[in-house]
């Protein structure tokens, strides 16, 4: 739970504290006292520490309206918002030797609809929230900033709206065109240096609690294997790991074969559970692309299963489940309307189908409904990043991208559950990413 400013100032307002005064105060605190004071705000800090929950409390007690993207469709789907792309209307953004005024003048000429609603939103805006800021590229970063000011026609920084982005660019970085290009990171761009940002660091990490297993991720986070982390995670090295275990790999291909062969060595047929989705094409299929919940659901009673939303009962404290949580399926029929499944803790319930919508905005908008439900055998690194689980088998050795490798592992809750399928050759870290962070601190 993040700290609010009342607790320790219950005499004044933590956005009516000077910048010196808020000094001494937790990284939480002095979040939100520098977003409600409008200020531009990047909120960052290792896997776990809360970005998100802190994020949604900021939101949730907003007198302003917060509009929250994210730079992949993965990513707004787990925050409920959209991407960014989208909600500008800014299409793929300008390409390679197109100037910012050039591609604004295309869009401008371009009548599809999805424009003219991005630049409506754009105009509207008060603040703007980019969560998972990391993969977004500089170059696209600075077109945001300059169609802000052209269509908001200010010349202050993205037209004077608030902006503020979160996420670590020690986890996944921004697209390349090649493997030779280097990384565009949103921190080197003219956008970011003129929105003057405010870093907020959070320091405790909620989402582990062995203090020498939250030594080791920091240190792997950096790229420092050696020494008592390189022993500490050794240690985890497992060649005959429990098949029940979900494996984190880098490429989809290898997430398909195992999930096949794990189904597959179940008895019984395959239930074929398709989602049922309504709305434009192309909304359907951005829904089915960026979904943890698959348009075709293949399972069988003993199949090993992910929740991938959660889920509440009202006037209940604790929720009936959680994004990442496991289960195993006790029954389940074709054209099912709900699924019983026994959690680890014991407990069986019963799943009923979820509707997800392409723009909760717009009630014409594509829908997808399906169990909130996956196979739970494999899943790809980028995947899970936003999920917590209690135990992984990883197979990073194929890891490339700076911070892949440690997306996978900090995902793990305990050194207990932390899984190695063989030792890692190398580690990859941005050392840009590094300075930028030393240069911060």
């Amino acid at each position: 739970m993040s700290i609010t400013a009342k607790k320790f100032l219950p005499q004044r307002q933590a956005s009516e504290l000077s910048p010196e005064e808020l000094e001494p105060i937790s990284a939480e605190t002095r979040f939100l006292a520098h977003a409600r004071d409008g200020r531009n705000c990047f909120l960052t800090g290792m896997a776990g520490t809360g970005k998100s929950t802190l994020l949604r409390e900021f939101i949730g007690t907003s007198f302003c309206k917060v509009d929250v993207t994210a730079p992949t469709g993965v990513a707004a789907l787990n925050v409920g918002g959209m991407t960014i792309h989208r909600f500008c209307g800014m299409m793929l953004g300008p390409q390679p030797g197109q100037s910012d005024q050039d591609y604004f003048e295309a869009l401008q000429r371009d009548t599809r609809p999805s424009i003219m609603a991005g630049f409506s939103r754009v105009r509207r805006c008060e603040v703007l929230v980019i969560d998972e800021i990391s993969m977004l590229p500089g170059r696209q970063f600075d077109f945001v900033e300059f169609l802000f000011r052209r269509l908001r026609g200010r010349d202050e920084p993205f037209g004077g709206v608030q902006v503020i982005v979160t996420g670590d660019f020690l986890q996944l970085p921004p697209v390349r065109s090649g493997d030779n290009e280097p990384y565009d990171w949103a921190f080197l761009s003219r956008a970011w240096r003129d929105a003057e940002f405010k870093t907020l660091q959070l320091e405790t990490v909620r989402r582990q609690d062995e203090p020498a297993f939250v030594n080791a991720l920091a240190q792997f986070r950096v790229g420092h294997v050696w020494g008592t982390t390189a022993r500490l995670l050794q240690s985890r090295v497992r060649n005959f790991p429990p098949a029940d275990l979900t494996r984190l790999y880098t490429h989809n291909v290898q997430v398909d074969k195992w999930n096949d062969f794990q189904l597959a060595g179940l008895p019984g047929d395959d239930v074929v559970l398709e989602a049922e989705q309504t709305g434009p094409e192309t909304q359907r299929a951005f829904l089915a692309k960026n979904l943890l919940t698959p348009e075709t659901l293949r399972l069988k009673r003993g199949a090993l299963v992910m929740f991938t939303v959660n889920k509440s009962e009202r006037g209940q404290r604790e929720p009936v489940f959680v994004n990442g949580q496991m289960g195993e399926v006790m029954s389940v029929e074709p054209g099912a309307r709900s699924i019983k499944v026994r959690l680890r803790d014991g407990r069986e319930i019963d799943v009923e189908p979820f509707t997800w919508r392409y723009s909760q905005n717009d009630p014409d908008s594509a829908t997808f409904a399906q169990f909130p439900l996956r196979l739970a055998y494999a899943m790809t690194i980028h995947k899970s990043q936003g999920l917590s689980l209690d135990s992984a088998y990883l197979d990073i050795r194929a890891a490339c991208e700076p911070g892949q490798a440690y997306v996978a592992v900090s995902r793990v809750r305990t050194l207990a559950g932390l899984h190695f399928k063989d030792w890692f050759k190398g580690l990859h870290v941005s050392p840009e990413a590094i300075q930028f962070y030393q240069e911060a601190a």
